[in-house]
C-alpha cells in the first residue's frame, strides 16, 4: 500500500488473478552410456546425431549409447538429448576415483625446460591418435608460435584444427591459454610457465604424439551405470537438469541397472523409463525377467532390432530404446504426451529393418507377452515393423498405461513450476482463488486440446482448494494443500467387432 502524504494520483500494479501455466516439454531424453570420447559424469546437451560424433565420438564396439543416439535422431529430428558418457568409478562416491585417463603430452621451450602441457579434451583412448605440430608464427615468427592438431584416421592424418600466433606471454592477447582453452574442440593446453627468457620460452619446433588416454573399462559394473546421489555418477548425473525426460541406459540390461533406472525415475517423479530387453532372450525368458518389476515410471519393449549398420554397411542387432524413444518424442511433438506412440500411425520405428527374432509376429506369442507387461516390436503384414504395446511396469495396474503415467508427470510437473509464485504468499481464501483461477485455466486449455477425456470440462478434471482442505490447523503448519483430479484417456488395445447374419423379411 502506498504511503499517502499528499493529495494526488498514486498507480499500483496488482498481481494478474489468473497466472498462466506453460506446458513443460515432455519429449527431452537423457541417455547414459560408454562413448569413444566426451565428458565423463557430465550431462551434456545435444540437438543432432551430427552434434552427438563431434562431442561423443562415432560408434563403438563396447557400447550401445551411439546407436541409440542414431536411432533416436532417426525417428525425431532436432530432438533434444541429455548424454552422460560412464567409465568405472573404484568408488562411485568419489567423482575422484574416475579410472579413465586424459591423454597428455609435455612440450620442452626452446631451451632445456618443460613449457607447455598439451591435454586431450576428455578421457579415452581416442586422443592416443592426436598429434601436435609446432611451427612458427605466420607473421611473428621471432616472437610466437603456431599450433597444428592433427588426428590419425585410418592411417591417415587429418588435420582437425589450427591456433596461429601464440604467445607465452600471460599479457598479451595471444596468450596460449586464452586463444586454445574452450575454444578447441580436441584440446586444452597449460602454461607450465618456463623459467627461460622469452622468446625461447616457446614450446620446440617438431611433432608430438599425445599418449596415456584408457576409456576406464576395465572391472565395469552396474554401479557406475547406475552411480550415486551423493558422487552424481551415473544417473544420477541428471539430477542437475530440472526437466521431464526420458531415460534409457542402452543395451545395458542387468536387472540391477534397470532396477535402478525405475528407482531414479519414481524417486524424482518426473521421469519415465525405456528398458532394453537382454539379447537373444527367447519369449519365455523375457517374460520370466520381467517378472522381477514393477513400476508406472518404466516400460520395456521387445524383442531387439536389427538396422543397417552404419559402420560397417552390415546387419546388426542392436537395442531398441533410443527408436522407442525417438517415436515418443515424434509423437508428443505431433500429437501430445497423451497419446501413446504405438500402433499403425505412431508406432513406426525409422531405421529399423528387422527383428532379433520373428516369434513375436505370431499373435499367440504376443498373447503371452502383453499380459506380462511386455510391449512387442512386430512385423504387421502391410504396415511393417510397428511398436504394438501400451503398457508401463506396474503390476499393480494403478497407471498400467504409458501415455497415463506421462500425462500426470506433465501434468504435475508443469503446474509445480507455474504455481511458485504462491511460496511464501499469505495462506489465505485469495491466495487458495487465485491458484485454483490458474491451474483450471491450465487443464481447460489441456483438455480442450484433447489432452484430458470428458465431454466438459466438469468431466475432465477438478480442482479443490478450499477451506475444507486447509483448516486452522493445516494454516497454522505453513501449509497449502490442493487437490487435483485428471481423467486420463486410455488407448483402444483390443478392438472388438460382433458379427451377425442379417435375416430378411419379406
Amino acid at each position: 500500500m502506498p504511503e499517502f502524504l499528499s493529495p494526488g494520483h498514486y498507480i499500483t500494479e496488482a498481481p494478474p488473478q489468473v497466472v498462466t501455466i506453460p506446458g513443460v516439454p515432455t519429449s527431452t531424453a537423457a541417455l547414459v552410456g560408454i562413448a569413444e570420447k566426451g565428458p565423463i559424469g557430465q550431462p551434456v546437451l545435444v540437438t543432432s546425431w551430427s552434434d552427438f560424433v563431434q562431442k561423443f565420438g562415432s560408434f563403438i564396439p563396447e557400447g550401445w549409447l551411439a546407436y541409440a543416439a542414431y536411432g533416436l535422431f532417426l525417428n525425431k529430428r532436432g530432438a533434444r538429448v541429455y548424454v552422460v558418457r560412464t567409465a568405472h568409478y573404484t568408488d562411485p562416491n568419489d567423482p575422484s576415483t574416475l579410472t579413465a585417463q586424459t591423454a597428455k603430452v609435455i612440450l620442452q621451450d626452446r631451451g632445456t625446460h618443460d613449457a607447455l602441457e598439451i591435454a586431450a579434451l576428455s578421457e579415452g583412448t581416442w586422443a592416443n591418435r592426436l598429434k601436435v605440430k609446432v611451427l612458427d608464427a605466420t607473421r611473428d615468427a621471432e616472437k610466437k608460435f603456431r599450433l597444428e592438431i592433427y588426428e590419425m584416421v585410418k592411417g591417415q592424418e587429418i588435420l582437425r584444427e589450427t591456433f596461429d600466433e601464440l604467445s607465452m606471454d600471460k599479457e598479451s592477447d595471444d596468450y596460449v591459454e586464452s586463444k586454445i582453452n574452450n575454444r578447441s574442440k580436441y584440446i586444452t593446453v597449460d602454461d607450465l610457465e618456463s623459467e627461460t627468457s622469452a622468446p625461447d620460452n616457446r614450446p620446440a619446433l617438431g611433432e608430438f604424439v599425445l599418449a596415456g588416454g584408457t576409456d576406464g573399462l576395465d572391472e565395469l559394473n552396474d554401479m557406475d551405470f547406475i552411480g550415486t546421489a551423493a558422487g552424481r555418477t551415473g544417473l544420477y548425473a541428471l539430477d542437475v537438469i530440472d526437466e521431464s525426460l526420458l531415460i534409457a541406459v542402452p543395451g545395458i540390461t542387468t536387472t540391477a541397472v534397470h532396477s535402478g533406472m525405475l528407482d531414479y525415475c519414481e524417486g524424482r517423479k518426473d521421469c519415465f523409463a525405456v528398458l532394453d530387453p537382454p539379447l537373444g532372450h527367447s519369449p519365455t525368458e523375457i517374460k520370466a525377467y520381467v517378472e522381477a518389476f514393477n513400476s508406472s515410471y518404466g516400460a520395456i519393449y521387445y524383442p531387439n532390432v536389427k538396422i543397417m549398420d552404419p559402420a560397417s554397411g552390415q546387419e546388426k542387432t542392436v537395442p531398441p530404446s533410443g527408436f522407442v524413444i525417438g517415436a515418443h518424442a515424434r509423437t508428443d511433438g505431433e500429437k501430445g504426451v497423451w497419446k501413446i506412440a504405438a500402433g499403425i500411425e505412431d508406432g513406426q520405428l525409422a531405421g529399423v529393418i528387422g527383428l532379433e527374432t520373428d516369434l513375436v509376429n505370431d499373435r499367440s506369442i504376443r498373447d503371452v507377452l502383453y499380459p506380462a507387461r511386455i510391449n512387442p516390436i512386430p512385423f504387421l503384414r502391410g504396415y511393417g515393423i510397428r511398436v504394438y504395446g501400451a503398457r508401463t511396469l506396474d503390476g499393480s495396474n494403478v497407471f498400467p498405461y504409458i501415455n497415463e503415467r506421462r500425462t500426470f508427470i506433465f501434468c504435475i510437473k508443469s503446474i509445480e513450476e507455474g504455481t511458485q509464485f504462491a511460496e511464501f504468499e499469505n495462506n489465505e481464501p485469495g491466495l487458495w482463488k487465485r491458484l485454483t483461477r490458474s491451474i483450471t485455466a491450465f487443464l481447460l486449455n489441456i483438455w480442450r486440446q484433447g489432452g484430458l477425456k470428458g465431454d466438459t470440462p466438469e468431466e475432465a478434471f477438478f480442482v479443490k482448494i478450499d477451506e475444507e482442505l486447509n483448516t486452522p490447523e493445516t494454516i497454522d503448519m505453513g501449509l497449502l494443500r490442493g487437490r487435483i483430479g485428471l481423467a486420463t484417456h486410455r488407448p483402444a488395445e483390443f478392438i472388438w467387432f460382433e458379427f451377425e447374419r442379417k435375416i430378411s423379411v419379406e
